[in-house]
């Protein structure tokens, strides 16, 4: 299923393979990601295509698949099945974590011996990611997809903000103007959400305050472990990062009382089981796809490419689950989803010169 051969350099860092959003969580990508043999993703020169395992379209098909259906598939089976968010977690990075470990033991994926200091370390990334997780499928019922997107840009403009006042990134008047357009279509589409719900609003609060600190522990401390010390490969860390996440999940399934999953599982539909299913294989496959999509296509075409999936994932959504949408949150979403493109489109540019 890997086309990584056996002692291959190891892809960028992948998203969480709960995206899409793990999410994607999302993983904002503002910077040509290096690929692994010192060459910036989006400066690798074009690789001649032998087949399907080496052929962009088809990985672009596979990164729209998974995409959506860890969107969807997310928010339906939170619907079908009811208050078991943990448990639910727990099924998908499980998989994710048979997947890397049996890659590993097959030689598929490079890691490098695990320490101690690397599991300590990452304790705290995969405290995040399980808030990130939980937080975001909790707040699904609530809200629409399209308030998931507005609120995974505005931690975009958030996250650029603490970069600059505290790291010291730099940014050119077209980066600043767009972040700018982002939080006006925010701002607008907030301001006239005709499905507010204070709840869901609320989870996706919590929602973005670990994201963002997720974000910056793993620009730490990824980046000094896989780049800078080369010391782990980036699925060394996933793997260490999705283990860890297993007894927090497990705890709090426990404490949100969720011991008769399977009992409410049992008289699901078909329908939902296989989706249930779906989103284990779709976590997986998006964290194969979106290093794929980087080792074939500029870091840009990625990032038009996610855009693109957000949007078809809101469009499916409006119609599967009923949503509606005034005219004024429409315009304000595709003035978000534009400003943040924007923003993704300006930070390669700057990064290329």
């Amino acid at each position: 299923m890997v086309t990584v051969a056996k002692g291959a350099k190891s892809p960028p860092p992948t998203p969480t393979f709960t995206d899409e959003e793990n999410p994607e969580s999302t993983v904002f990508i503002d910077k040509p990601l290096d690929i692994g043999n010192g060459n910036r993703a989006d400066t690798v020169p074009a690789k001649t295509t032998t087949g399907l395992g080496e052929n962009p379209a088809f990985w672009l098909f596979m990164l729209f698949i998974a995409s959506v259906t860890m969107t969807i598939g997310n928010k339906y089976v939170m619907r079908a099945w009811g208050d078991f968010a943990n448990t639910l977690t727990l099924l998908q990075n499980g998989t994710a974590v048979l997947y890397l470990a049996i890659s590993r033991h097959l030689g598929y994926l490079e890691m490098k011996p695990f320490t101690g200091q690397q599991w300590k370390v990452f304790a705290a990334t995969a405290f995040f990611l399980t808030m990130q997780i939980f937080t975001s499928l909790k707040a699904l019922p609530y809200v629409a997809i399209a308030t998931v997107v507005v609120f995974r840009n505005t931690c975009t403009v958030i996250i650029a903000i603490i970069d600059y006042c505290f790291f010291g990134n730099k940014f050119n008047k077209m980066q600043t103007a767009s972040l700018g357009l982002t939080t006006i279509g925010m701002l607008v589409y907030a301001g006239q959400d005709i499905n507010f719900d204070l709840v869901g609003y609320l989870w996706l609060v919590g929602n973005s305050v670990a994201t963002i600190a997720n974000t910056f522990w793993n620009k730490v401390f990824i980046t000094k472990y896989t780049k800078e010390l080369k010391i782990q490969t980036s699925y060394g860390v996933s793997l260490i990062q999705q283990l860890e996440t297993l007894p927090l999940v497990f705890v709090l399934a426990a404490v949100n009382g969720e011991g008769g999953a399977y009992m409410e599982y049992k008289p699901l539909d078909m329908a939902a089981k296989l989706t249930i299913l779906a989103t284990c294989a779709g976590g997986v496959l998006i964290g194969i796809a979106y290093p794929k999509c980087f080792s074939l296509l500029s870091g840009t075409s990625v990032v038009v490419a996610s855009t693109a999936n957000k949007a078809v994932s809101i469009v499916i959504g409006m119609v599967l689950f009923g949503t509606r949408l005034s005219a004024t949150q429409v315009l304000g979403l595709s003035i978000c989803i534009g400003g943040s493109l924007w923003y993704a489109l300006e930070g390669k540019r700057k990064n290329s010169k």
